[in-house]
Order: structure tokens, then sequence, then C-alpha cells
């Protein structure tokens, strides 16, 4: 099935003796870290399978319909389907992948499956970008071979989980939604300024408000400069720039923050970053854990004084 060798390829096989977890039946699960040159070629899906990618880009062929894959991009298919995968040259695809049944008989999971239908009979894009997601699958690989106490339940509700947002995705209907009363310029920049502060990570360019506020783009950043008082760029690096020092101070690697908040490279990035703080995200991180641990040898000085 796979064309060309891969820099990785983690992989459970169990479609000779699928693997119950909990109300599923676990027929592959794994991660593939794609070299330039490699090709998944067709092949006709005996189950349902996501397909999440991790980094990188590639495309990928559902019944003869392409579609480009980038980071956050999750990809369903259903039994039946021919499906391939093709790495780019330039950044080559990571992913994770999942392919599974549901036991029909479970309430929960033929209310998932009946929504995934709806949403897709009749489209062979199924393709829907999620926010970072990356921890859920590292957690199943985690458990797909363990011992530990109901890991096939954990390894259950966790896909239930990603499937529950995945749809909850689907179901919205933001250009709808944000665009359908705007009746004013001070009222459109309020809108585009709620949006990029909600979505900062799931935008990939500011070009993309055209398509959501049904506004050319010229216009909303003329209008945007004239309310906010100040420009639609510097607005989109603020809201990433919290964000970036919020995931720093949890513990995100710098390489992950440049990928959630869309950056083209880690040097980008830092670039940015530095250029707004004048300090890099390492030196951001060793100021605040500095800051928490003066913080925290704070009493015991107050102590000692008295």
């Amino acid at each position: 099935m796979i064309d060309q060798y891969n820099r990785y390829h983690f992989e459970n096989n169990f479609f000779g003796n699928p693997k119950t977890c909990g109300a599923l039946s676990v027929y592959q699960l794994g991660e593939m870290h794609c070299c330039p040159t490699t090709v998944v070629s067709p092949h006709c899906q005996q189950c349902y399978e996501l397909t999440y990618v991790l980094s990188g880009k590639g495309k990928t062929v559902t019944n003869g319909t392409e579609t480009v894959l980038s980071p956050g991009d999750c990809s369903v298919n259903f039994p039946g389907d021919t499906h391939s995968i093709v790495s780019d040259r330039e950044n080559p695809l990571r992913y994770a992948f999942c392919g599974f049944m549901p036991d029909p008989g479970d309430r929960v999971w033929s209310m998932i499956i009946a929504e995934l239908h709806r949403l897709f009979d009749g489209k062979n894009e199924r393709i829907f970008r999620m926010k970072d997601e990356n921890n859920v699958f590292y957690d199943i690989f985690t458990e797909i071979n363990s011992d530990d106490f109901m890991s096939g339940e954990f390894i259950s509700a966790s896909l239930e989980r990603f499937l529950i947002l995945l749809i909850r995705t689907g179901r919205k209907e933001p250009e709808t939604f944000y665009s359908s009363n705007i009746k004013s310029e001070t009222m459109l920049t309020y809108q585009i300024q709620q949006y990029l502060m909600h979505h900062v990570c799931e935008i990939r360019k500011l070009t993309e408000l055209e398509s959501l506020f049904n506004y050319n783009y010229r216009y909303i950043t003329k209008c945007f400069r004239k309310i906010a008082g100040e420009t639609l760029g510097d607005y989109h690096t603020k809201c990433r720039m919290n964000v970036a020092c919020k995931l720093l101070t949890e513990g995100q690697t710098v390489t992950q923050i440049s990928r959630i908040l869309n950056y083209s490279s880690i040097h980008v990035f830092t670039r940015s970053f530095r250029n707004y703080f004048g300090m890099t995200p390492s030196e951001y991180r060793r100021s605040r854990r500095t800051a928490s641990e003066s913080a925290a040898e704070a009493p015991g000085k107050t102590k000692d004084k008295d």
C-alpha cells in the first residue's frame, strides 16, 4: 500500500484480529512521518478511518476528489471509500491514523456515526480543521498496548470525544453567523476583533476574512484601521502573541506553538515574538519561570525577617 519509505512509521495493525476497545473494534492505529516522495496508493477502506495531520502538508484523494492537507486537518473515510495520500515534497506530511468499526448496538456511537453520514454523505471532500488535538492521538498510542485499567474504554472515550468535536466543527456555519447582520463599519470591526480573538489558531491567512464576512479584504483593512486605530495585521499579531505566551507558560514547545499559530516556520515565529516582546520565546519562558520561583520563595523570605 505504501509506495515509498518513510522517515518514521508507527503502526499497530489488527486487521486479522480487531482489538476490542470499549464499544469499538480497532483495525489499525499509528503515526506516519512521510518522506518527500511518500505515496499511500489507492486502497479500499474496510472500516471507518480518521487521518489527522500533525505537521507538514500533502493531499488526500477520496473517491477521485483531491483535497489539500495542512496541520490540524482531519480527514474522515467511510467503509467502501477509495482513498490515497500523497506527501508534499517541500514540507513532508506527518499524520496520525485510526481505523475502527463501532458496536452497532451502542447508542452513543450509533448517534455519532449517523451524524457523520448526515454531514458527509454524497461528499468526497470530508475534511474539517480542528484545534490542536495532537495529544488525543499521543494518549491513544500510549494506551493501545497497555494493560492499564480500562485502557480499551479510554481509547473509545478519547475517539468519541474527538469525533463529537469534529461534528460540532462541521455543524457550525460561521459565514452566516458573522456576516448576516453587519450594518456598520464599527460592527464589522468589532466582529472581526471577536473572531480573531477566539479563532486565531484556526485562520491561516488574513485574506480568509473576505469569505467569512463577505467584504473585500482591502475594505476590511481600511475599516479596521479607521475604527480600531491600529492595523489589522498588528491586531492579528497581538492575538497570536497572547496565545503564544499562554502556551509557553503551559509547557508547549516553540515548534508546537509555531505550528498551532500557523507560522510558516519556527524561525518566522521566533523573529515575530522577538520583535513584539524584545526577547525570544525561550527567554520569555525562562523569565516567567524565574518570576514564579521568586514568588514562591517570597513567603519564606518574609518569615525570615519576622
